[in-house]
């Protein structure tokens, strides 16, 4: 089990069935964050000594639908995807995810909006790919390859809107893409033109979270919010809540989309941890984005 500081003790295949991403109808859970208090207005570490551990680089953290799983990835030193699960009440010790049955290289995995599946990057002959898997009972069938042109070249980070549509990453030209599920499967690549990386979209699609260059560091966390003719606006920068002179990138949401997870590059050797702040930066952030008069 895992012993929780007293700080914080309270609180390639072809998709074949079709996705449940639709989030309606189904009994919400209590939300539990790892048993961590939630930050109150300003970032904080998340779950020091157990997900956030000195001397590592942690990044890419996912919470279960249910509250009762959580994905992250640590490395140097550490073997890339770790998965923590809650039994019986208690959150266990981290532990290897192996989605592959393999021992390959694994990370950045995210839920499926309902938590049926969950998608994660792996390498294979040296390139980054998207793979996912389909959970079975309490642990997760074998990763299999997502058959798909989004894997035709470099990729990583996948998140899903609540109707399926897959952001991610083009490593190579560092742009955000996206695919919509059509018919079972993500036939086709679009091009939101948003420059940028480690895309992470919230459920109705209205906006989505990424990182570049910015005015606070070499990395900031900015978000980009939909306009009334499905266009993408303005990116806006997140500003000093979130972002420092450290590089701040990764950014991802807790399920109910209360929180940001985000990853700040601010321990020696630049490596970094794991921090969440409030998502009502984003409401703020919204209140100052002005879309251009036509």
């Amino acid at each position: 089990m895992i012993d929780i500081p007293p700080r914080i003790a309270l609180g390639a295949l072809v998709l074949s069935l079709p996705l449940l991403f639709s989030c309606r109808g189904r009994e919400v859970p209590a939300p539990d964050y790892l048993g961590q208090i939630p930050p109150a207005d300003t970032a904080e570490i998340f779950a020091p000594g157990v997900v956030s551990v000195e001397g590592r680089y942690e990044y890419g953290l996912s919470i279960s639908p249910s509250f009762d799983e959580v994905f992250f990835t640590a490395s140097d030193p550490g073997d890339g995807l770790m998965r923590i699960v809650k039994e019986d009440g208690r959150w266990l010790e981290p532990e290897l995810a192996d989605l592959r049955r393999e021992g390959a290289w694994e990370f950045e995995a995210f839920f499926s909006p309902v938590g049926e599946r969950v998608f994660f990057t792996s390498t294979v002959d040296e390139a980054s790919r998207i793979f996912f898997s389909e959970k079975e009972g309490e642990g997760w069938s074998t990763g299999r390859l997502l058959d798909s042109p989004i894997n035709d070249r470099n990729v990583f980070w996948s998140s899903l809107s609540g109707a399926g549509t897959i952001f991610y990453t083009d490593i190579e030209n560092r742009r955000i893409l996206k695919s919509e599920y059509v018919d079972g499967g993500y036939p086709e690549m679009q091009d939101p033109e948003i420059p940028g990386s480690h895309p992470y979209v919230s459920l109705d699609e209205n906006f989505i979270l990424f990182n570049r260059s910015g005015e606070f560091g070499r990395g900031d966390i900015f978000v980009v919010f939909k306009e009334a003719d499905g266009s993408w606006g303005v990116p806006v920068n997140l500003g000093e809540k979130i972002n420092t002179a450290f590089s701040e990138t990764c950014p991802s949401l807790s399920p109910d989309e209360r929180y940001i997870f985000f990853s700040r590059y601010n321990e020696l050797e630049n490596k970094s941890n794991i921090y969440w702040v409030p998502a009502q930066i984003i409401e703020d952030a919204r209140g100052a984005f002005l879309p251009e008069e036509g």
